[in-house]
């Protein structure tokens, strides 16, 4: 159990954490590679499948057929040892088909580290979600000792069939997903969900993340105005 001094000195250093996603910008799966040579590509084929290419571990190929959700392609990837990767602005068990971003993946920067982000077609996935998260990276000698709690999530986008249950949110610990929340979806309207008219929070346990997700059964229409945002504090 962690002592009263280390908890006291975590909630002073805590901060707030704005984080927000568009059009399809959310990144459904982070990758990082940790072999000893070269990354040649990373490429997705929207429906089928993801490739990657490198000096030491050739050729792979992760058909969406065969892992059909987040959470198996996942598995599969760090099972294989030539890449990290975890799941971020997703949930693990949402469906791996007509989900992401087609086409070959330009390598980011963030904090000194080179990722391989495969990002959600909003439109064709049918969802904006944000993670709410200590580590967006692989830090995770040090997550299991820190929290996130969510203050508010706002969003705008036009939605073929708004309805119940639409806005989700979910704590994650680990491999363990479990809802918590689910509200009315509105369409074409900036609208906003807190607690308490602001005052109050939805906190984690230690080590756990909060997704929001913004879903439609029938469409998301693509548009530069859409967002999905996230404000929360980070302990």
């Amino acid at each position: 159990m962690a002592s009263y001094d280390s908890l006291r000195v975590r909630n002073l250093l805590a901060s707030g954490e704005v984080k927000q996603q568009g059009t399809d910008t959310p990144i459904a799966i982070r990758l990082k590679y940790k072999g000893t040579g070269t990354v040649t590509s990373v490429t997705v084929t929207t429906g089928t499948n993801i490739v990657m290419i490198t000096s030491d571990g050739g050729t792979d190929t992760y058909a969406f057929g065969t892992y059909t959700t987040i959470g198996t392609l996942v598995d599969a990837i760090n099972a294989d040892g030539i890449f990290d990767v975890k799941v971020l602005d997703a949930v693990r068990s949402l469906a791996t088909a007509t989900q992401f971003v087609d086409g070959a993946i330009t390598a980011s920067t963030e904090d000194g580290v080179t990722y391989y982000d495969v990002k959600v077609d909003t439109s064709a996935a049918k969802y904006f979600a944000v993670r709410l998260t200590y580590d967006r990276g692989f830090d995770k000698a040090h997550k299991s000792s820190h929290r996130v709690h969510l203050q508010e999530a706002k969003y705008y986008a036009t939605l073929g069939a708004a309805a119940a249950d639409m806005v989700l949110v979910y704590k994650v610990n680990g491999t363990t997903e479990t809802k918590v929340m689910g509200a009315l979806s509105v369409s074409a309207t900036e609208t906003t969900i807190n607690f308490a008219s602001g005052n109050g929070k939805l906190s984690g346990a230690n080590g756990e993340d909060i997704v929001v997700i913004l879903k439609d059964a029938t469409s998301i229409a693509d548009a530069a105005a859409n967002y999905l945002r996230v404000t929360g504090i980070v302990e």
